[in-house]
C-alpha cells in the first residue's frame, strides 16, 4: 500500500528551505548541469518541455537558461516558492505549478517535445499510470529522462535522507519510498509503450533516456 499524497506534500514543504539550499551544493550542481546536459542532447529547443515533481527548480531554471519552453510542476507548494525564487534570481522566465504528478497531466496529447521526472517516481502510487501519462503528452520522437533511486549503494548520501523517513514512519506510513534497478525501470518504461535508449545505474540512483 502507498503512502498518503498528503504525507509527502507535508513533508516536502517542511523541506523545501533544505532542498534548496543542497542543490546550491557544488556536487548537486554539476550532477544537475549533467542530467540537463543529457536531455539537452536529444530534445530540441524550444521543446516545450515538463518538469514533473520539480522540487526546487534546478533542473527547471537550467533547462530554461538554455531556452527551452519549461514548465516546472510539484506537489509541494512551498516546493513551488522556492523554485519561482529560484528562477527569479537567475532572471529567467520559467511557470511553476502545484500539481499532483500522479494524476492526470494537464498536458494536451502529444505536445510535449521532453519530460524530466527527477526522483519522483518512487512515491506515486500508480507508477506505470504515470509514465503512460507522459506517453501520451510526449510527441511522436519526445523523449523522457526519467531517475529513481536505487537500493544498491546504500551509503550515498543521497539516499540517507530515504531511509531515515522510512525508518520513523516504516509503520504508520508503509510504502514510503520504491526503489528501482536496472532491470525494473527499464521494463516499467517499455511497459507503457516508450523506447529505451539508454539505461544506468550507480551513485544511489538508476536513470533511463526512453524515447516516445
Amino acid at each position: 500500500m502507498p503512502a498518503p499524497r498528503w504525507f509527502f506534500r507535508f513533508v516536502y514543504d517542511r523541506e523545501s528551505v533544505a532542498w534548496q539550499r543542497r542543490r546550491d551544493e557544488p556536487e548537486q550542481q554539476e550532477q544537475v548541469d549533467r542530467m540537463v546536459a543529457e536531455f539537452a542532447g536529444v530534445v530540441t529547443t524550444p521543446g516545450p518541455v515538463a518538469d514533473l515533481g520539480c522540487g526546487p527548480g534546478a533542473h527547471t531554471t537550467a533547462l530554461a537558461r538554455r531556452g527551452y519552453d519549461v514548465v516546472g510542476v510539484d506537489g509541494s507548494p512551498r516546493m513551488v516558492e522556492v523554485a519561482r525564487a529560484r528562477a527569479g534570481r537567475a532572471g529567467v522566465d520559467v511557470r511553476f505549478e502545484v500539481g499532483d504528478v500522479g494524476t492526470r497531466l494537464r498536458f494536451a496529447d502529444g505536445s510535449l517535445g521532453g519530460v524530466l521526472a527527477i526522483h519522483v517516481l518512487q512515491h506515486l502510487p500508480d507508477p506505470a499510470a504515470f509514465v503512460a501519462e507522459i506517453r501520451r503528452c510526449l510527441r511522436p520522437g519526445g523523449h523522457l529522462l526519467i531517475t529513481a533511486p536505487a537500493r544498491a549503494d546504500l551509503s550515498f548520501r543521497a539516499l540517507r535522507w530515504y531511509w531515515r523517513l522510512r525508518a520513523m514512519g516504516y509503520h504508520l506510513v508503509p510504502g514510503l519510498v520504491r526503489f528501482y534497478d536496472t532491470d525494473s525501470l527499464p521494463r516499467l518504461i517499455e511497459g507503457q509503450g516508450l523506447t529505451v535508449v539508454e539505461c544506468a545505474g550507480g551513485a544511489g540512483r538508476v536513470s533511463v533516456l526512453a524515447r516516445a
